[in-house]
């Protein structure tokens, strides 16, 4: 049997440095408004809720970016399952690809069904993150406030 290989395509290498260069981007974007070590010594709750603020972004671009992902690993293993080889017949890839069939293909679609989940979960944790987060920052800013005394109920009233 003869090995068989997909070309790679100019347009998709371009696309994948595309990509490649915009989570650098972020990256970057990320690392360059974190609040520094002088403003978190003179406020440190101001530097607290200007994190705060940043994680929200973070995680209002992350979300659909992931949610994109992983919806795209799914369509691609949906793809290779149903025909049977990895890459999919038509598929434009960037390199050059060994075609794989039978087994492997299997193995390659239920490893794109669980790459696929795995980027499901960075989303709802980014969320979960900034509201635990935010409710800290909230107790935080009112150090002065105090517990209430809890309410008796009518049996303790009886005792007395």
């Amino acid at each position: 049997m003869e090995v068989e290989f997909v070309e790679g395509d100019r347009t998709m290498r371009f696309k994948a440095l595309a990509v490649a260069g915009v989570l650098l981007l972020l990256g970057l974007l990320a690392h360059l408004t974190s609040p520094d070590a002088a403003s978190r010594a003179a406020d440190p709750m101001q530097a607290l809720k200007k994190l705060l603020d940043r994680l929200l972004i973070i995680a209002l671009i992350a979300i659909p970016l992931f949610a994109g992902f992983s919806i795209y690993l799914l369509w691609l293993g949906v793809r290779v399952r149903r025909s049977g080889q990895y890459p999919p017949p038509g598929m434009r890839v960037a390199v050059r690809t060994k075609i794989r069939r039978g087994r492997r293909a299997k193995w390659n679609a239920i490893l794109l069904f669980v790459l696929a989940g795995i980027f499901m979960v960075p989303g709802p944790v980014f969320l979960c993150t900034w509201y635990s987060i935010s409710h800290l920052v909230t107790e935080l800013g009112h150090p002065n406030k105090q517990m209430q005394p809890a309410p008796r109920n009518g049996a303790d009233d009886l005792r007395r």
